[in-house]
């Protein structure tokens, strides 16, 4: 994985504290802006495997997050992670096919719940 090499520079150059806490001003961390049109391209209007990737791509990006913490040895309060979904409506989700943004976060949910079925092992 890039992000989490990538994550920890970030951490080393000024996300972190001295003291290995993060900085004051971080309380929220994107692991992506609007996936759902990037990873893929398709995600939102292509067959079912298109929100399968998404999914996968952000529980991999956002357990590589939390391993770059864990190796970094952060302490103190933690930061919230977040993903931000564009306004599309999710024809190839699995729930709320008709609602703009609330099929891709469904989809998120359910990949973090069920990790195995996105072919993810954390």
């Amino acid at each position: 994985s890039q992000v989490k090499p990538l994550y920890m520079q970030n951490l080393a150059n000024g996300f972190l504290t001295p003291e290995d806490t993060y900085h004051k001003s971080l309380r929220v961390m994107n692991i992506l802006n609007e996936p759902d049109l990037k990873m893929p391209p398709t995600a939102t209007n292509g067959g079912r495997d298109g929100p399968v990737k998404m999914a996968r791509a952000l529980i991999s990006a956002f357990d590589a997050m939390l391993d770059a913490e864990k190796e970094s040895n952060v302490t103190g309060p933690l930061i919230n992670f977040t993903a931000t979904f564009s306004f599309a409506v999710c024809s190839a989700c699995d729930r709320f096919k008709h609602l703009p943004a609330l099929g891709q976060m469904a989809q998120l949910d359910d990949a973090m719940r069920h990790p195995e079925a996105y072919g993810y092992t954390p």
